[in-house]
């Protein structure tokens, strides 16, 4: 079962393709940056849910970030604790920064570059590990190359490599070292490559961000609004219409930006729910799957008014996990009893 298959029409957001190795990753900072300037931008968040002050830290480098974390992290885990377990753990949410590159990026060159026979053997032996990541990352979203978008039985197909950037992730075990390799380079394009190419196995062992129990990385503030405003450039650069009719479309694809916002964010904030409950809980990935499709079934556009629900979005949401949760358990088999076994004095 797919993290995300059993998604409510209004939104059925299908694949993920990772994104072209020639994309932009040049764009991003050219200064490196050294390793162990990483944690000083690690701080605890204000957490405090139902009397309980959770663990959970923010690596963002200005006080914007860091508050554009708090805020999106702060409801995914309130639903996780009231609907799931309280045990969020030690987590980490790392927001990156304009200009730098999606972490697929610097894991596509690994991949890359370990097809190419470029790498140290025993380092390109890991590639399957990350593959395994990137599939099912990958596998959550979808299997096409596209967003469905609907309301009131229609809709349209957008490319949702046009996306993808601003689409968060968990970062586990190889591809958290890579990243904090990508980090230690600055994020320059030419010295990541290098830098691979000169791998040995033992470089790959430890990881800074191994002291946590999740890490989860989400894209820069505005990420999605770029998205968004690029997908409108270029359907309007398409048409070959007038000014008059080039208005029309505008303001259609305007009319429709607020619920294709409000979808991907449901998707944004599903991630972040199955990095959680994943790391923090003995359910199977299948069995997590079905309780992020419930999550997200109420993030969807149009929920509120099919479903004719009361509440706000958050206490439809918990209740609707909540109520996943509850199959789950009547599905699971009681263990078995446990018994002591005969003394010589029970037999007399």
């Amino acid at each position: 079962m797919r993290i995300f298959e059993s998604f409510h029409r209004p939104a059925r957001l299908a694949a993920l393709g990772i994104l072209a190795l020639s994309a932009t990753f040049g764009h991003a900072a050219t200064r490196p940056a050294p390793q162990d300037d990483f944690m000083p931008y690690v701080q605890l968040a204000p957490f405090v849910i139902n009397g309980q002050k959770l663990t959970i830290s923010i690596h963002a480098r200005t006080k914007k970030d860091r508050r554009y974390a708090e805020v999106f992290a702060e409801e995914v885990v309130k639903v996780v604790t009231e609907a799931v377990t309280k045990e969020t753990g030690k987590g980490l949410v790392i927001i990156g920064k304009k200009g730098e590159p999606h972490p697929t990026l610097v894991f596509q060159k690994f991949l890359a570059l370990a097809r190419d026979g470029k790498l140290d053997p025993a380092v390109a032996a890991r590639a399957p590990e990350l593959s395994g990541m990137l599939d099912h990352w990958q596998d959550g979203i979808g299997d096409g190359k596209t967003i469905r978008i609907e309301s009131d039985g229609d809709g349209d197909d957008l490319e949702f490599e046009k996306i993808v950037t601003a689409l968060p992730l968990p970062l586990e075990g190889l591809g958290a070292k890579l990243y904090q390799l990508a980090w230690g380079e600055g994020f320059n394009d030419a010295m990541v490559e290098t830098r691979l190419r000169a791998l040995h196995a033992g470089d790959l062992e430890g990881n800074l961000l191994a002291r946590f129990d999740w890490v989860f990385y989400l894209p820069p503030r505005g990420a999605l609004e770029d998205a968004l405003d690029d997908i409108i450039a270029d359907a309007l650069k398409k048409e070959k219409m007038g000014f008059f009719a080039r208005t029309a479309v505008k303001g259609v694809l305007l009319f429709v930006k607020p619920m294709i916002r409000k979808a991907i964010e449901g998707l944004r904030q599903g991630v972040m729910f199955d990095t959680v409950v994943r790391a923090r809980t003995p359910y199977t990935r299948e069995e997590v799957a079905t309780l992020t499709s419930a999550y997200l079934e109420v993030l969807m556009p149009d929920h509120e008014h099919k479903n004719q629900t009361t509440g706000t979005e958050h206490e439809r949401a918990v209740r609707a996990i909540r109520a996943r949760v509850q199959e789950l358990a009547k599905k699971t088999p009681a263990p078995p009893e446990v018994t002591e076994p005969a003394t010589p004095e029970d037999t007399k």
